[in-house]
């Protein structure tokens, strides 16, 4: 299926595959527990198995469609997160249709010879058959002694076991809401390429800015020396141009770069951070440089940490403004460099007609115009030569071109056809300008960024500072506004699509509920745990001292889908005991205590195949940590919760629905 739609084989795509490990047992351990416990009855192997495919055939194909229903809605993901980890989604839910398939279609048969005596069962060791004997028999001693037991007393104390459940989901809401638990959108494995980029003031001469590219050579081999040696791969200078994501950015005179690659970071106790932290201790910053920015290359989403988008219409407000954002940024805990695009650039000459020219009849339109064709020239005929073509344009002579003399010799034509010296109707002005001044939705615009130390702070927290006051104060003092565009913006329309997608995830996940058990309110009952079920993930989060990601959240997407499967498999066959005739609490009690054996199962299945990823010291699959985190510890956490609270609130409601028949009875005979 993947390689039809055009897919690949990628660290996302295997990332995904190993999280479906754990998930693809999920089917085939309720119809084999099913068809193991009719067998252990003196059921027949192929009464025992077919049986059992016929009784968990709704069961297994609501369960396996509400977690594709929970994974449907990360398809919803634009933009580029979407495209990064759109395969997720994708793996996911063509591994569930799959093992759907194979559950009902193959699994029966293999059921039916693996109840069937063979060869293998005399040469079995006896050890292994006694430590089999015996698990057996502690489990069922506890199953039908101690949990029997428990389960009937949460059902019987149902007030408090809801009221339980939900005073430990107060109080990990608490961890978030409180900061204590913090959120990272998009934490990018460190890099193995760091560039360093030095900009002076404009006009600063070639020599001296190669100079200093040479000084930041020879610190970083001294920085190498210092840390142990050999983390320097390759060092590459640039002289007049800068680096952005390895591609060649700002080109001037007054700017220079460097180019590091280091050994991989798997290879290397000395942190990214702490290198450039030791190197900039080592550089000497002379007079004249405006910015020195060294930072490593970033994966994932383009853009820095923090970018800030300042719009207005004074250009020079706008300077002042970022001038300010960025010394405020610098100030802050664990901000490394702070840069923006709208440096400043060499003098430039302002002019416009005076009062005097205007009488004449001039405008300053009109006045640039006739100043363009003496110094950038007009082209007045071009001439074919063979193949090519020649333009001839006609221009003041070069020495004149590149003297300010002479526009004090200039004349300039009035309407009327008359000539008048250039000096008599122009005023002239003198500032710095800007190399280059950029728009945004029609405006002049700058962005601020900065690059961030993610083990200090985070740009959730950055933002949130400088929106208290800061950002505010400059809006009403200049005139302009702000925005948060870069990785802030994909994380805007990131958190929209996933809000979208959970409403048509929810609604999905209901209208399969209600289509199998032709009820309105048994899908709530179901649906309940999802919301519980995050308590685990958070406190797993917090346990490892993770951030919040987003990957965090497409894991408490698919969290949703599967720990609603446990909750359909325990709601059908507590229905089925009540259709023998037990009571409501009894056939609750009955159905959490022969359920237990496959909820622990399809739990720990799913765990075990994600432990691999929580246990990963590789630093380059660290940012997929936080989504098996979501998964294992939400799935490990919520497990309980369906044994202790899907029954307790299945309870009320059967209870309810009893007392209102009876009432209504009551009325009829009345």
């Amino acid at each position: 299926m993947f390689w039809g739609i055009g897919g690949s084989i990628n660290m996302m795509s295997l990332f995904a595959l190993i999280m479906a490990l754990g998930v693809i047992v999920d089917d085939a351990i309720v119809v084999g527990e099913d068809a193991d416990a009719h067998h252990r009855l003196g059921e027949a192997p192929r009464h025992a198995s077919a049986g059992a495919a016929r009784r968990m055939l709704w069961p297994v194909v609501a369960s396996s469609l509400t977690t594709v229903a929970a994974f449907m809605p990360l398809l919803m993901v634009g933009g580029v997160i979407g495209n990064i980890l759109g395969d997720i989604p994708v793996i996911m839910i063509c591994v569930l249709i799959a093992s759907l398939l194979e559950c009902f279609v193959v699994l029966p048969a293999h059921l039916r010879n693996a109840f069937l005596p063979g060869k293998g069962e005399a040469r079995r060791p006896r050890g292994i058959a006694r430590l089999r004997e015996r698990f057996e028999a502690r489990f069922e001693a506890f199953r039908e002694g101690p949990f029997r037991r428990f389960s009937a007393l949460t059902l019987r104390h149902r007030g408090a076991t809801v009221a339980g459940a939900l005073a430990v989901t107060l109080v990990t809401a608490g961890l978030l809401a409180g900061g204590r638990l913090g959120f990272n959108f998009f934490p990018a494995p460190e890099s193995s390429v760091v560039y360093a980029n030095a900009s002076f003031v404009a006009g600063t001469d070639r020599a001296r800015v190669a100079a200093f590219v040479d000084h930041l050579q020879a610190t970083l081999e001294e920085t190498d020396q210092a840390l142990g040696g050999g983390l320097v791969r390759v060092a590459v200078s640039r002289y007049g141009t800068t680096l952005e994501g390895g591609s060649p950015g700002r080109s001037a005179d007054e700017v220079g770069s460097l180019m590091i690659e280091l050994v991989s970071p798997d290879h290397r106790e000395v942190r990214n951070a702490a290198f450039i932290r030791a190197w900039r201790e080592r550089i000497r910053e002379p007079a004249g440089l405006d910015a020195l920015n060294i930072n490593e290359r970033a994966a994932g989403p383009p853009g820095r940490d923090v970018n800030v988008r300042l719009t207005g219409e004074d250009a020079l407000a706008l300077r002042l403004a970022a001038d300010t954002l960025a010394q405020a940024m610098a100030g802050l805990s664990g901000v490394i460099d702070t840069e923006d695009d709208m440096p400043w650039g060499r003098e430039q000459l302002i002019y416009r007609v005076n009062a005097f020219g205007e009488a004449l009849g001039l405008t300053t339109a009109e006045l640039g115009r006739q100043l363009r064709t003496a110094f950038d020239g007009r082209v007045v005929q071009i001439h074919q030569a063979g193949a090519d073509e020649i333009e001839v344009r006609v221009q003041l002579p070069r020495e004149q071109r590149e003297r300010l003399a002479t526009l004090a010799g200039l004349a300039v034509s009035l309407p009327d056809g008359r000539q008048v010296p250039l000096t008599q109707v122009m005023e002239l002005d003198h500032r710095q300008g800007f190399e280059a001044l950029r728009h945004a939705d029609g405006q002049l615009a700058v962005e601020v960024t900065a690059e961030l130390d993610t083990s200090v702070t985070s740009a959730e927290q950055v933002l949130e500072s400088l929106s208290a006051q800061l950002l505010p104060a400059l809006a009403r003092e200049h005139h302009l506004h702000y925005s948060f565009e870069g990785r802030a913006a994909d994380q805007r329309e990131t958190l929209a699509d996933m809000r979208m997608g959970l409403l048509v995830g929810l609604g999905l996940m209901y209208g399969v509920l209600t289509w199998v058990f032709a009820s309105w309110s048994l899908p709530l009952i179901v649906m309940a745990i999802i919301p519980f079920s995050l308590v685990g993930a958070l406190l797993g989060h917090w346990a490892l001292g993770i951030d919040l990601t987003i990957l965090s959240l497409f894991g408490l997407f698919g969290l949703s889908g599967i720990v609603v499967n446990n909750a359909i498999i325990l709601v059908s066959f507590y229905r089925e005991q009540r259709e023998r005739g037990l009571a409501i609490d009894e056939a609750l009690n009955e159905a959490v205590v022969q359920r237990v054996r496959a909820v622990l199962l399809t739990s720990l299945t799913t765990i075990g195949g994600l432990l691999p990823l929580l246990f990963e010291t590789s630093l380059q699959a660290q940012f997929l940590i936080p989504m098996a985190t979501s998964i294992a510890f939400g799935l490990g956490g919520s497990t309980f919760l369906v044994l202790l609270v899907t029954p307790a609130l299945l309870s009320w409601l059967e209870h309810g629905r009893e007392r209102l028949a009876r009432r209504r009875a009551l009325e009829s005979a009345v």
